[in-house]
């Protein structure tokens, strides 16, 4: 499992994905990498999801009223 120290930056490795894009002169190699940073762009966007959720403070149940003893 990863932790926050080597958990990978999806924004990061899609950049690098759209920069090797437009270095290469390779069309099938182009497509690939512009179809990698997609998918990083993805999983990043799927994660700060999952991170907003866990962070979201949640609604507390109100206090049920006691039930008077008969």
């Amino acid at each position: 499992m990863l932790n926050a120290w080597n958990r990978p930056d999806y924004r990061d490795l899609a950049e690098e994905c759209r920069r090797l894009a437009a270095s290469t002169l390779s069309g099938q190699m182009k497509k690939r990498y512009l179809l990698m940073s997609k998918d990083y762009t993805l999983l990043a966007d799927v994660e700060e999801q999952a991170h907003a959720s866990c962070t979201r403070p949640r609604l507390q149940q109100m206090p049920r009223t006691p039930e008077p003893l008969t």
